[in-house]
């Protein structure tokens, strides 16, 4: 038994021990909405890509596995990350070069932005690429990186690093062999669109790591025939998983926007954080103060609860790739928006 006088003399004792009370804590400093480091932030394509170039002289995948820029939040201390929750890169990979098989905890996924016909495998599936290409390697999935061709290719690489990190559930593994057999080739497989319609899981012969811009192309130009666009996404196009009817995997979402010419959504903000990619076309979105023109290649942040619109004032549609949290805030019950 504690032989103390006092309050200070018990926290001082209890200090000593690892302890704490309750009454220590000052429950009106608790915030009254979600609040984050995350700073918005636009990171321009021609920075990234003069930096990329450079690493393809002098960075080879012998010493460093992957070749890839990493793109910093500056409102989080080092060693940081894209956001709290996602990381985004971006990769280049040579004419004739592999990038070894391995496979880790960590969720991942490659967006295409310039070059065509290399591919990933994933669990011993083919899947040759093109720019707008999206392609999933789940957690614990086999894969590894092929460029036959006689271009480089280059694609996002995005990643729940910093969730998984602050689970403490970072494993990671090598395959046997720099690449792993192939049993299914890239042009075998059908469109996973139309598999899950309405949310309802849907048929499909194999786990879907591959959504062709090709297919997602016809699926927005529907979705703009379909009526008008939502007055805070515009035209906001989901990635399904065709197995389940939910989103991509279990800790990313991943969804196209499109802006038609001259429009302007409405401000909302809500408890996801989202990383923002330029695929097509310019623009601008304003994130709380901050005012981010946006062209092709532009990467930019929308920090969680943060109020935000997009405006596209020109005479063409932009295309926005998207990479989220919200199913993890879903699956929390944490999700929330306000319009």
């Amino acid at each position: 038994m504690l032989q103390v006088k006092t309050l200070a003399d018990l926290e001082r004792e209890m200090a000593a021990r690892n302890l704490g009370g309750h009454w220590q804590m000052d429950a009106r400093q608790l915030p009254a909405t979600p609040r984050t480091q995350v700073q918005p932030y636009l990171w321009r394509w021609a920075d990234v890509w003069a930096a990329l170039e450079q690493a393809g002289e002098l960075v080879s995948l012998e010493f460093a596995g992957r070749r890839t820029i990493r793109l910093f939040n500056p409102g989080l201390a080092p060693p940081s990350s894209t956001t709290h929750t996602l990381h985004l890169s971006v990769q280049l990979v040579k004419p004739g070069e592999v990038a070894e098989c391995h496979r880790h905890t960590l969720a991942a996924l490659r967006f295409v932005v310039r070059g065509r016909g290399a591919y990933t495998t994933v669990e011993g599936q083919q899947c040759r690429m093109a720019p707008g290409d999206l392609v999933l390697t789940p957690n614990w999935t086999w894969h590894d990186h092929t460029n036959d061709t006689d271009e480089p290719i280059v694609w996002l690489d995005g990643l729940d690093i910093p969730l998984v990190q602050a689970l403490q559930q970072v494993a990671f593994e090598p395959f046997a062999e720099a690449t792993q057999p192939i049993a299914v080739a890239s042009d075998a497989l059908p469109s996973p669109y139309g598999q899950a319609e309405g949310g309802a899981a849907g048929s499909y012969p194999h786990p879907c790591f591959h959504y062709r811009w090709s297919d997602a192309a016809a699926a927005l130009d529907a979705l703009v025939r379909a009526g008008e666009p939502d007055p805070y996404d515009a035209y906001h196009l989901p990635y399904v998983n065709p197995a389940t009817g939910g989103p991509t995997m279990p800790t990313i979402g991943c969804a196209l926007t499109l802006l038609p010419p001259g429009h302007e959504t409405r401000a909302h903000r809500h408890t996801s954080t989202v990383i923002y990619h330029t695929f097509r076309g310019s623009g601008t979105t304003c994130v709380g103060d901050e005012r981010f023109d946006w062209g092709p290649g532009d990467t930019f942040v929308v920090p969680l609860w943060y109020p935000h619109h997009h405006v596209n004032a020109g005479g063409a549609a932009a295309v926005l790739f998207s990479m989220s949290d919200e199913p993890v805030l879903r699956a929390l019950g944490l999700y929330r928006q306000e319009g």
